[in-house]
């Protein structure tokens, strides 16, 4: 990515200029100037897609100032359309691996928004992952990530995610964890239906075959 491309340049224009002047000309400070747009680049622009570290390169900003105002403007202006945590978690675990050895799934977490929502379910029910050495690399046993999958896309869901976990643990043939993946994937979309953001599923279909 060189470039932003907004998709939609007269909504962005006048979203900013509708927040911008809401309280007169000049009042808003620069920083709250700064969240503002970052939150009109995620909405028109998907940046959803870009890592923190490829955008501070685009925007020539520092990783950590690019996290944080990512993670204020979902706060102060927080997707409206969709099932945007539900999408995004599974962007998310479209992307995740199994540690075999130590029996967890892992997967990066670098949207602090979408991060604090699933271990604030997780706390909820009793649970928790384990981000100890990173807060952006989570680690999560499979029992958890079920009942994680249940709350957030139904029991029959979660259904599917176990059964082909189980086959998993016990070496079947024809299940590795990326065909497992997919498969509850899959039924999770069908599930949300027309609730999953036109974008954050085009992007799901880049990452899992369906």
């Amino acid at each position: 990515m060189n470039e932003i491309k907004v998709k939609d340049s007269k909504a962005f224009v006048d979203d900013f200029l509708t927040e911008y002047l809401s309280n007169g000309m000049g009042a808003m400070p620069k920083r709250e100037v700064d969240i503002l747009v970052m939150g009109l680049l995620e909405k028109y622009a998907e940046l959803d897609r870009q890592n923190n570290y490829d955008l501070s390169i685009l925007l020539q900003m520092t990783e950590s100032q690019v996290k944080s105002l990512r993670y204020v403007a979902k706060l102060k202006y927080p997707p409206k359309e969709g099932k945007y945590i539900e999408t995004q978690f599974l962007i998310v675990l479209a992307k995740s691996q199994f540690d075999i050895d130590k029996g967890k799934i892992v997967f990066i977490m670098e949207n602090s928004f979408v991060r604090h929502a699933v271990q604030g379910r997780l706390k909820a029910k009793g649970m928790f992952a384990d981000s100890s050495f990173n807060s952006e690399i989570v680690k999560i046993d499979h029992e958890a990530l079920g009942n994680l999958i249940a709350d957030m896309y139904g029991r029959e869901v979660a259904k599917e995610f176990r059964s082909n976990f189980t086959r998993l643990l016990n070496k079947e043939k024809g299940i590795d964890y990326d065909n497992l993946k997919t498969k509850f994937i899959q039924k999770a979309v069908e599930t949300l239906g027309g609730a999953i953001p036109a974008a954050g599923l085009a992007y799901l279909k880049t990452l899992v075959p369906f």
